[in-house]
């Protein structure tokens, strides 16, 4: 059973941990330690994890007041005081935490005055010390301290510290400068934009295709100096460099000859060239080569904003090397084990060189590859290395020993590094190696190609390596040796081996394991200089050599082995992601793409399945996908499909570890859009885990809320309602309402109602949501802003303008209060509000937002990144509605160009570019060219989609609309009337896009003459709008003065002028007396009434 004191001190140490977070603005952070069960509602539920799985500053600030509570348990023994009264005291001292994380003014005045907070602190305690035992007074006292002094020692680095004091100087003046700053951005770009959007996208244009210089991959480093052996081999390859016909070219030979310096050394030398492209890929499976190419895809910028498929972004990353202008550029791949593992893998383009290295030299000549075969050292090669390097004249001593070695060059080179470092002459090399085999039964190494002595040399040099290191360096060293021999063969980041290399430039990363740390940089800086194991040249990853890392293995025994699987699996559990702070994006996408390409790696490593055993690994594997996911790196995840497979062999299917992954796995797929595998995957996920746990588990609701939204993703939204309805019940009973994860479960109840059209169920649902987390987390959360900003759209969609504007601005200004100027959730909420401006009419302010956003994105993303297109779409949509019909054309015109060069003629924004530019032509009046291009457009996306896909259905009823326009309209309601039945079929009568295809039914019904069954029609939409709106909801009142129309139309001019009459005095309420369509509308009465005969009568009352 856990020691009580323990637990409590480690919940003090979460506490304190909540407090500096809270003061870094970071509350978010904070409320995850606080409810780390419910973190994204799957890790922490199958790891079983404990202390060590909370954050960074957790485990530090746990690990020192440990230590402190540990000596003050050995003071209560021997003072005859109960050890069990610190549990108490513990428990005072994180009550007054927590009231301090809560109060917002304590803490800011913390930040501003960091020497103020002990005496707060102490004040806190003065309140709480009645309820600690007279006896353990002392002990409370002290940790009071402990605690004041723990957060000296780390609130100096939060960056809240850093900008308080300006803060306070400067308050004002950030304002001041920030509207002048966007006045004059604004102005600038209301009388520039067109001139200067369109010379830079012909700029981008000109230069989108030019090489850009990549160096790709991890290349080991070349040899050099007295390690340095010329080889005729190496002339052979250098070849390639001078001769663009030699473009496949094989370096065949046995593990351990060379072949990778070979190659390595033919990479430097292109790069010292500056080729544009010097890519180095571990071949060692077919996975790992996929992996790579999709990584080098990204590195080429190919475009990914469709989320193309692996298979997808590897044909583009071919096709691009294929089309790209002639430059010299070299790919090799290292480690082939079958030339199969390259098929369709292989890149070609002009004066593009491939080389590969194997140990397998079948297949490859009949495939167009030139052979050079690469052998060991001759004789005199060898001797003259071994004298060489260890600076010896026993020439016969160097003979016997490259003889017994068989003139292998890495044998060779462990011999003499063993020989050197340890001052051994040639000869007493010689005696040592004798007698290390005769006291040690080292095995040989598999496949017959090597002598007996091979394998010897190369245990004895690790050996001797570990032999000369004093302890704790020796243990430190022994198990950075295993962790590479079962790892990636390719190699580990170094700063996983040694974490002091981060340490120097952030103080922060420093641990409760400074010692440690420490130890762990002298063993891997005494294995590098005793040559036992390698670095790339960027000195970024640390390899054994694949050879050496085989007879090491080879020669553990079962302790052996049992310590070198806990050691790798240790260092991938170490991995931590989220010591990298939420803005840090490059070092997080970096962390999270290496444990993924380590974990993705031992997936298919025979001799490392066994670390798939270990909770370790487990919880890694868990790590990875959840970064993966939320970095927007899924396409990297989908390999460890094979590691889960691992887990699930090992487990079972009921393991709770096995259904976690599974989930994680699932959520990969939706995130890529295959939906049909996440639905099936979560649908066995649900089904067993109400089988063992019941439909009421926390895990059973959490995996059912995800099948729900993978049901609302493709589009089966009444099956998510279900699913989602039933969920939020049964949350709701179990957790209570307004724990964090029925508020979630409600939310996204609230999305799938909005996305079937019922929006006063969304709306209600939303503002409950949204009190709910103001009151648990704060005005200023992100889950709470998420929730306003959603409430703003809904609004908007509601037709309640003037609310939904007011609380897009209000989220904005907390957005960048909370993210700042830059960060991708405010300018989304920057285009919300640009976006409810233009709803309400009020374009010239959507206008100069828009371009703000646009000029901000084009700063911060650049001109081709998906979300600026997206702007300039948005920019040219406002345009049109403002009447600015040939600007906004000129700019559709202009992103449809870009979109088909960046993303290719059928990709889902083309086809969206095509529609729109389409859209522009009508409002011109060039209803030919909307046609032609709407009649293509809907071919596309038939061929594309299929006939019931819903941009299918929105692409025919658009060009139903250039039909009625051009008069085609028969034609026209041919087409209305079959989108009229697929929507009501699919997606139900009462949805947004159901009502609108109803509407314009009605519309050319009337414009065919048509008018009773229009009359007929727009009586359905209005009582549907008015029991499902509101008889004054706006989209209701537009129906009303619809239908009038209609009655006119059909000279029905009494009832016309009787709805005409009620609609303008219920239109007052939601509109502007001077609105437009307010004056239109009187005009309409007063037309009417011209054509009214005397003898209907004056409907008007008295």
């Amino acid at each position: 059973m856990a020691d009580p004191v323990v637990v409590a001190v480690a919940s003090v140490g979460v506490a304190l941990t909540k407090v500096l977070l809270r003061a870094c603005d970071n509350s978010f952070g904070a409320d995850l330690v606080g409810d780390g069960q419910d973190f994204v509602g799957i890790l922490s539920r199958a790891l079983h994890r404990t202390d060590e799985s909370q954050g960074q500053i957790e485990r530090r600030v746990s690990q020192t007041l440990a230590n402190r509570i540990q000596a003050m348990q050995e003071r209560c023994g021997s003072q005859s005081v109960d050890p069990g009264l610190l549990s108490g005291a513990c428990t005072e001292v994180e009550i007054i935490l927590d009231e301090i994380a809560n109060d917002d003014g304590l803490l800011l005045s913390a930040v501003r005055s960091p020497g103020s907070f002990p005496e707060k602190l102490r004040d806190y305690a003065a309140r709480r010390r009645t309820n600690v035992e007279s006896a353990a007074e002392p002990y409370f006292d002290e940790l009071i301290e402990a605690v004041a002094t723990q957060y000296a020692a780390f609130a100096p680095w939060s960056p809240r510290f850093q900008i308080e004091a300006f803060k306070s100087i400067l308050s004002g003046i950030d304002e001041i400068q920030d509207k002048s700053h966007r006045s004059l951005q604004a102005h600038e770009m209301t009388h520039e934009m067109l001139d200067t959007v369109l010379s830079n996208l012909a700029e981008v244009t000109r230069h989108e295709d030019k090489p850009h210089r990549v160096l790709f991959g991890s290349r080991p480093d070349v040899a050099t100096g007295s390690r340095f052996v010329a080889r005729v081999e190496q002339d052979q390859l250098n070849e390639l460099i001078t001769d663009t016909t030699k473009q496949r070219t094989v370096l065949v030979g046995m593990r351990g000859c060379g072949k990778t310096q070979l190659a390595a050394a033919l990479a430097k030398r292109c790069e010292d060239a500056n080729w544009s492209l010097v890519a180095w890929v571990n071949a060692v499976s077919p996975e790992s080569i996929k992996s790579a190419l999709v990584e080098l895809a990204k590195e080429l910028k190919i475009d990914t904003s469709d989320e193309p498929t692996r298979e997808q972004l590897i044909a583009r990353c071919l096709n691009s090397l294929r089309s790209s202008e002639a430059s010299n550029r070299l790919i090799i791949f290292d480690n082939v084990e079958d030339i199969n593992d390259l098929r369709g893998l292989v890149p070609t383009g002009d004066d593009l060189r491939v080389l590969a290295t194997t140990t397998n030299d079948t297949g490859w000549d009949s495939q167009g590859w030139g052979t050079i075969k690469v052998g060991v050292f001759d004789r005199e090669q060898s001797i003259d290395y071994l004298l060489n390097t260890t600076s010896s004249t026993d020439h016969k001593a160097a003979d016997t020993l490259a003889h017994r070695l068989e003139d292998l060059p890495l044998a060779l080179a462990q011999a003499a590094a063993t020989a050197r470092n340890g001052n051994l002459s040639l000869a007493r090399y010689l005696e040592r190696l004798d007698s290390y085999g005769s006291e040690r039964a080292i095995r040989p190494v598999p496949g017959g190609y090597y002598a007996d002595d091979v394998a010897t040399a190369l245990c004895m040099a690790i050996e001797n390596a570990l032999e000369n290191l004093a302890e704790p360096t020796q243990q430190s060293a022994r198990r950075q040796l295993g962790a590479l021999a079962l790892l990636a063969e390719s190699g580990v980041p170094t700063r996983w081996l040694d974490p002091t290399i981060e340490q120097q430039d952030n103080q922060e990363l420093q641990g409760a394991h400074q010692a440690k740390d420490e130890d762990a940089h002298d063993a891997l800086t005494e294995l590098i200089h005793r040559s036992i194991v390698q670095q790339s040249t960027d000195k970024a990853t640390t390899m054994l050599h694949r050879l050496q890392a085989q007879a090491f293995r080879e020669s553990w025994d079962e302790n052996e082995a049992a310590e070198a699987y806990e050691s790798a699996a240790t260092l991938l559990d170490d991995v931590d992601i989220d010591q990298f702070s939420t803005n840090d994006t490059d070092s997080r996408r970096r962390e999270t793409l290496d444990l993924v390409r380590q974990l993705r790696t031992i997936s298919g490593q025979s001799y490392s399945v066994r670390l798939f055993d270990c909770d370790e690994t487990i919880f890694a594997l868990a790590q990875a996908f959840h970064h993966s996911n939320t970095l927007g790196l899924s396409y990297n995840a989908i390999p460890l499909s094979v590691a889960v497979d691992h887990v699930q062999n090992v487990l079972g299917t009921e393991s709770s570890d096995t259904l976690a992954l599974l989930g994680y796995l699932a959520n990969t797929y939706a995130s890529l859009g295959n939906l049909d595998k996440a639905i099936s995957l979560n649908e066995q996920i649900v089904a067993q885990e109400t089988k063992l746990m019941g439909d009421e588990h926390p895990n059973t609701l959490t995996s059912t809320s995800n099948l729900a939204y993978a049901y609302q993703e493709a589009g089966r939204i009444n099956e998510a309602i279900d699913l989602f309805e039933t969920t939020l019940a049964k949350r709701a009973q179990v957790m209570g309402a307004d724990h964090r994860a029925t508020l979630t479960t409600r939310s996204n109840l609230a999305g799938a109602y909005l996305a079937a059209g019922r929006l006063h169920e969304a709306r209600e649902l939303t503002e409950q949501v949204l009190a709910g987390r103001t009151r648990l987390l704060g005005t200023n959360h992100p889950d709470t802003l998420a929730s306003r900003h959603n409430l703003a759209y809904i609004y908007r969609e509601t037709n309640k303008f003037n609310e939904g504007i007011t609380l897009n601005e209000e989220v904005l200004v907390d957005y960048k209060t909370v993210f700042g100027e830059d960060h991708p959730n405010t300018l989304i909420a920057e285009n919300s509000l640009a976006s409810a401006y233009q709803a309400v009419g009020r374009l010239d302010e959507a206008q100069e937002l828009y371009e703000y956003i646009l000029n901000n994105r084009r700063r911060v993303l650049g001109d081709t990144h998906p979300h600026t297109l997206a702007s300039f779409a948005f920019l040219a949509g406002a345009y049109r509605d403002a009447g600015r019909i040939d600007e906004a054309t000129e700019l559709y015109e202009q992103l449809l160009k870009d979109r088909i060069r960046l993303m290719g003629k059928d990709h889902p924004e083309t086809l969206t570019a095509r529609s729109n530019l389409a859209g522009a032509y009508r409002d011109a009046g060039r209803i030919d060219e909307a046609t032609e291009l709407y009649e293509q457009l809907l071919k596309d996306r038939i061929r594309l989609m299929g006939k019931d896909h819903p941009e299918t259905l929105t692409a025919r009823s658009n060009l139903a609309g250039a039909y009625r326009d051009a008069g085609r309209i028969d034609e026209a309601l041919t087409f209305f009337q079959r989108v009229v039945h697929h929507r009501s079929r699919i997606i139900g009568r009462y949805h947004l896009d159901t009502i609108a295809s109803r509407n314009n039914l009605a519309v050319t019904l009337q414009a065919a003459g048509r008018h009773a069954e229009a009359i007929i029609l727009y009586e359905e939409l209005l009582d549907d709008h008015t029991r499902h709106r509101g008889a004054h909801d706006a989209v209701t009142l537009n129906t009303r003065i619809a239908l009038a129309r209609a009655y006119e139309s059909a000279k029905m001019v009494a009832k016309a002028i009787e709805v005409f009459d009620g609609f303008l005095s219920d239109c007052l309420t939601v509109l502007d007396p001077n609105n437009p369509s307010v004056t239109k509308l009187r005009a309409s009465i007063a037309a009417a009434r011209n054509k009214l005969d005397p003898s209907e009568g004056d409907p008007r009352p008295d």
